[in-house]
């Protein structure tokens, strides 16, 4: 008999459980700042109350020893889902950011790649209106195939036979010469075998294959294949010399992935997860019209979130061609940040680095200079319950205003309300006193709050970007 599976929903990140849905006795971290993604960001608060963190996503729950939980009265296996708390499409957002020229940077940053997929899992089923998991591993499959194709795509001997005319290439066919060239009285022909390199191998069929399927995981979930098109063309033209065949479970096991060959380790798994679903044989039954299964994933979206502001304002000042605005490039504490000390001293107080997350810079003279800062937030602005958290925004945000010697600065947070506008924006104005207390330099504070939808990212560049070129030009901004 087949297990069953209990699918815990109604959990939204960065909230807390109050309806006890977590079971006890799961494995979660003992304070926010040891969520990992493995056990889908959960962990318990100050109150003993299991809390999620800023992850979603699809997975099982896992007890301390690792394995997966069991519901004591109806023996079902638990698995969890967790939702965006607002109004945003994950996967539209994936795509977008993964489409952006820094995407390589975003996934080496600090937080690391901000997706993961659990390929060694079992698939989950989860209600049909649900999209995710499979959507997540054709994504991951891409991506992954594409760096094979740059830089590890296998060759293997093969042999090829060919009749030539008046030369000898590797070894003769005897019995096809004699058929084909001495009964037809072809003296000047010799048939051969000779040995060649070549690219069409189980494994790269195999990827072929998976790259094919998942062409079509994109159209069911709605996606246009030219969202991701430089990525998928690429490896498309990379693998045309390799044959289109049908790849069964037992291709699966010939396929040696050590050695010269562990580079493709990863490849193949994310093609089997695309081809074959595996797992689902594991599960409930068959797939109706209201289950589908999907790969345990989970998602950052914090970092997705701050990613993908940046990739749509890029993608609209590309686009204005008047525009002398540009963003300003992604930096890491850790190779390119805005500022250092001089001596990095580890034993200084002061921290060694600053990265704002949006600095727009104006090129229109000879020397290029900033001209406005904004801080991305994933977080609810009319929600004033974490001072701490609120003081350190602020502060962070003031000090970027002045160490770029910006005149506006503002947050930029996902919708909060139903009843907002995409054209909502609160400015303010702020007054900051230099060393000599008669001499103030006049600042603006903008909040944006916007939907974050395909429909909406570029009337909400439009908006920011008009807005910071009223400033240069000091031309009152467009609120129309």
């Amino acid at each position: 008999m087949k297990s069953k599976v209990k699918l815990i929903s109604g959990l939204k990140d960065w909230n807390r459980d109050y309806e006890k849905l977590i079971p006890k006795g799961a494995s979660v971290a003992k304070s926010m700042h040891g969520v990992i993604s493995d056990e889908m960001g959960l962990y318990i608060d100050e109150k003993g109350y299991n809390h999620t963190s800023g992850y979603v996503g699809v997975g099982w729950l896992k007890d301390y020893q690792g394995k997966t939980m069991v519901d004591p009265v109806s023996g079902e296996k638990l698995a969890l889902m967790i939702i965006p708390r607002f109004s945003l499409n994950p996967w539209e957002m994936l795509i977008k950011v993964m489409n952006d020229p820094e995407y390589e940077l975003y996934a080496s940053g600090s937080n690391g790649d901000f997706f993961e997929i659990h390929t060694s899992e079992e698939l989950v089923p989860v209600p049909n209106t649900e999209t995710g998991g499979e959507l997540l591993a054709a994504i991951s499959f891409v991506k992954e195939c594409e760096k094979i194709c740059k830089k590890h795509l296998r060759q293997a001997m093969d042999f090829k036979e060919e009749n030539f005319n008046g030369k000898i290439v590797g070894n003769i066919q005897m019995a096809k010469h004699i058929k084909q060239n001495v009964s037809q009285a072809r003296e000047d022909r010799i048939f051969c075998k000779y040995p060649i390199f070549t690219v069409d191998t189980l494994e790269n069929r195999i990827m072929k294959a998976a790259l094919i399927k998942a062409k079509k995981v994109f159209r069911n979930n709605g996606i246009a294949v030219k969202e991701i098109g430089r990525i998928y063309s690429y490896c498309e033209n990379s693998l045309k010399a390799v044959r289109t065949v049908s790849i069964s479970k037992s291709d699966f096991n010939r396929v040696n992935t050590t050695g010269f060959n562990s580079c493709y380790k990863r490849v193949i798994g994310l093609a089997k997860t695309v081809l074959l679903n595996t797992g689902v044989n594991d599960l409930i039954g068959k797939e109706t019209d209201e289950i589908r299964y999907v790969i345990p994933y989970t998602i950052n979206m914090e970092s997705l979130f701050e990613f993908y502001v940046r990739a749509v304002l890029k993608e609209y000042l590309r686009k204005d061609s008047d525009s002398h605005i540009v963003l300003d490039e992604y930096r890491m504490s850790q190779k390119n940040p805005l500022l250092t000390l001089k001596d990095s001293d580890q034993q200084a107080y002061l921290m060694n680095h600053y990265v704002p997350d949006i600095a727009l810079i104006d090129q229109s003279d000879s020397e290029s200079k900033y001209i406005a800062v904004f801080d991305v937030k994933y977080q609810n602005s009319l929600n004033t319950v974490y001072s701490e958290t609120r003081r350190h925004n602020s502060h962070q945000l003031l000090f970027y205003t002045l160490l770029l010697n910006v005149k506006r600065c503002g947050f930029i947070f996902p919708k909060q309300r139903k009843d907002e506008k995409l054209d909502d924006l609160e400015m303010y104005e702020l007054n900051i006193q230099s060393g000599d207390a008669r001499d103030t330099s006049d600042r603006e504070y903008t909040q944006w709050s916007a939907e974050f939808t395909s429909t909406s990212n570029n009337r909400l560049a439009e908006r920011i970007v008009h807005y910071v070129k009223g400033i240069n030009s000091a031309i009152k901004p467009d609120t129309n």
